[in-house]
């Protein structure tokens, strides 16, 4: 498609997408033909001859397409969704389907050429006109119709804005540094564990469900950035039947883990250790073993019954396995060493396929 969004059909996968969104305007329709209808009758002839006034006419088309077509300028920075890591695209389409969004961002391309290509023929015909009346009436349908197209296009600006926010909106993730991703049923204690061993500053309650969004912190390491991932809380059924929350989590860690942390909560007041045996299950058939490390959260007032089941459980599936207490610090120097020494080393295993 001749000329069509050449920014945004080139490059590679974009680093940092949250960021790249939240610096790129993307125009409602009414804000464009506000601008116009602001600036449109400021406009006066500069004499009173009819060269003058056909002239006139001339100025009030070109500055209605200028504008419009200055505020569509937006369209050759969209990406492609290809440039997009799938963590964004499939978080992003919890909002807006991202096959929408492209389809929103192709279509109004279009309708720029189709405008450009208007522009220049009514530019021809009031170059042509054979009165002034003809040339007013020239410039009316002209404005008429620009204008109309925008705001048949509201839609269409309306679904980008809402990808563009809905990926602005999420964290940045460095796929190039140590991802420790923290997983496990509600009120297991991710978000307690994220917030005591990293920078993350995360809602923590005594209730489930506290955490409704991917939540990063990070922790420096000399030449490691690590980042600490804290997930919602995500119950024991099929990824396919997870709720718009959990299907946050399920994206993180699907997609960002060099090393997964599943937190079993053992206390009295716990899941039973089955339902949370039935989560940890559902994390391995979308991550490899050899990421995943078990820790018995909740030592301090652990139930002996709970601890028995999930060790043999870890065991049986050949997973180290920590026992600590994110409440007194129990057992986490030790657990937080190995996870960075793992992440770094499954970091450094990702670069190796990718280069080979």
């Amino acid at each position: 498609m001749k000329g069509q969004g050449v920014k945004a059909m080139k490059g590679g996968v974009i680093k940092d997408p949250p960021n790249y969104f939240r610096h790129v305007h993307v125009p409602t329709a009414d804000e464009i033909v506000n601008k116009v209808l602001k600036r449109y009758p400021k406009l006066k002839p500069k004499g009173n001859r009819p060269r003058d006034k056909l002239n006139l006419e001339l100025e009030r088309l070109n500055l209605v397409y200028q504008i419009i077509l200055d505020k569509l300028k937006f369209l050759d920075e969209m990406p492609k969704p290809e440039r997009l890591h799938p963590f964004y695209l499939e978080l992003a389409s919890l909002t807006v389907p991202y096959q929408k969004y492209w389809a929103s961002v192709l279509g109004l391309i279009r309708l720029r050429e189709k405008m450009r290509e208007m522009w220049e023929d009514y530019r021809a015909l009031l170059r042509a006109a054979v009165s002034l009346e003809d040339a007013a009436r020239i410039r009316r349908e002209a404005v008429g119709r620009a204008l109309s197209m925008v705001r048949r296009s509201r839609g269409a600006l309306q679904t980008i804005r809402d990808f563009k926010y809905a990926v602005a909106s999420l964290p940045s993730i460095d796929f190039t540094q140590p991802r420790i991703v923290v997983a496990g049923m509600p009120s297991s204690g991710k978000s307690s564990f994220v917030k005591k061993v990293s920078t993350a500053d995360v809602e923590v309650a005594s209730y489930p469900f506290t955490t409704r969004e991917v939540h990063v912190g990070h922790i420096d390491i000399g030449d490691f950035k690590v980042q600490v991932v804290d997930t919602p809380g995500i119950l024991d059924r099929p990824w396919d039947k997870l709720n718009e929350i959990e299907r946050k989590a399920a994206a993180a860690i699907r997609y960002l883990p060099s090393v997964l942390l599943f937190l079993y909560d053992v206390s009295p007041e716990s899941y039973g250790i089955e339902d949370q045996t039935e989560v940890l299950d559902n994390v391995l058939k979308v991550v490899p073993k050899d990421k995943i490390v078990i820790a018995l959260n909740k030592m301090d007032v652990a139930e002996e019954g709970k601890v028995k089941l999930a060790k043999e459980k870890a065991e049986e599936l050949g997973l180290p396995v920590f026992e600590i207490s994110v409440k007194t610090g129990k057992g986490l120097k030790e657990l937080l060493e190995y996870l960075i020494k793992r992440s770094v080393e499954s970091l450094a295993e990702e670069g190796a396929e990718t280069s080979g």
